[in-house]
């Protein structure tokens, strides 16, 4: 497969953009549109161009840990949740793979010393991880102590897109496949229906299909995003799921978190202050949990 030199792609991008300029500015007067056509399309970074010159900045990789998953067994991480993440089917995380640096700091600060933290690393990262191996460890321990199936919320994933909500399943599904149905999860948004068909249901014993069966059984992980979490609290239907859960809620996961601006940051802030009060539960009771690819900074930071 041959690539095109950088020079090429940049003078094919100045002469594509151009034209789609022009033509979209439709100027009446040909000598005008010449004109234009001229300007735009001169070499990038040269006065008049529509591109400045071009940059081409390395990509480094991620620091990994001087540690592998399955060492981290029996001390940061339950033996279960090694092995779950070994197992799975999809979305493997082999024992045999290190972490990477941002990550284990995340899983210390997360799982032994119980921070909050801001997660702020490129796209392809792993941040998801950062966050869900400590809460899925955590969870295997009660599983471990308990062998009844966990009920109530103990944590909220805020997601701003129903795409991103949906992205989780497979991973959730082949994370949580160890366990059974004693450690579920739940894709709270508008799309989820009111009854499941039972066969669905009985196929995916660790996702809660439908709003009926989220009533009922409330699972400790709940995905779900700003709107829903809102309904949730003042909807008397759903009232089941906050009684089950309360003095429960442990973790609260704020994805894209750069997405929180202005006034629907300060929308965010009081909703989550209510979100509180609902469960039950004080700020120091629950660990916050911000990620996001845009937010300059240090990977992982105490907040």
């Amino acid at each position: 497969m041959k690539i095109a030199p950088l020079t090429q792609l940049s003078d094919d991008l100045v002469t594509r953009l151009s034209r789609a300029y022009v033509s979209n500015l439709a100027p009446s007067n040909p000598a005008l549109r010449k004109h234009l056509l001229e300007r735009f399309a001169a070499p990038a970074g040269s006065p008049g161009s529509l591109f400045a010159s071009p940059v081409v900045q390395g990509k480094f990789p991620y620091l990994t840990a001087e540690t592998t998953l399955g060492a981290l067994a029996g001390d940061l991480l339950h033996p279960s949740t090694v092995a779950a993440l070994d197992e799975a089917t999809s979305s493997r995380f082999s024992r045999d793979t290190p972490p990477y640096t941002h990550q284990l700091e995340a899983w210390q600060r997360l799982g032994r010393e119980k921070k909050s933290v801001i997660v702020t690393s490129g796209t392809g990262s792993g941040k998801t991880e950062c966050f869900m191996v400590p809460i899925l460890d955590d969870l295997a321990r009660q599983a471990a102590a308990n062998r009844g199936q966990l009920v109530g919320v103990q944590a909220l994933f805020l997601y701003p897109l129903n795409a991103l909500i949906a992205s989780q399943r497979e991973r959730l599904h082949a994370w949580t496949e160890h366990w059974g149905d004693r450690v579920r999860f739940c894709l709270y948004n508008g799309e989820t229906p009111d009854v499941s068909r039972h066969a669905e249901q009985l196929n995916s014993l660790q996702q809660v299909m439908d709003r009926k069966a989220l009533r009922a059984s409330p699972p400790p992980m709940l995905v779900t995003n700003a709107t829903m979490l809102e309904y949730l609290l003042v909807r008397p239907q759903d009232a089941p799921i906050l009684r089950a859960s309360k003095g429960k809620l442990k973790y609260i996961v704020l994805d894209e978190a750069h997405s929180y601006l202005g006034s629907q940051a300060a929308e965010i802030a009081l909703l989550l202050r209510r979100v509180l009060q609902a469960f039950d539960v004080t700020p120091e009771d629950v660990q916050f949990i911000a990620t996001s690819a845009t937010i300059e900074g240090k990977q992982s930071t105490d907040l």
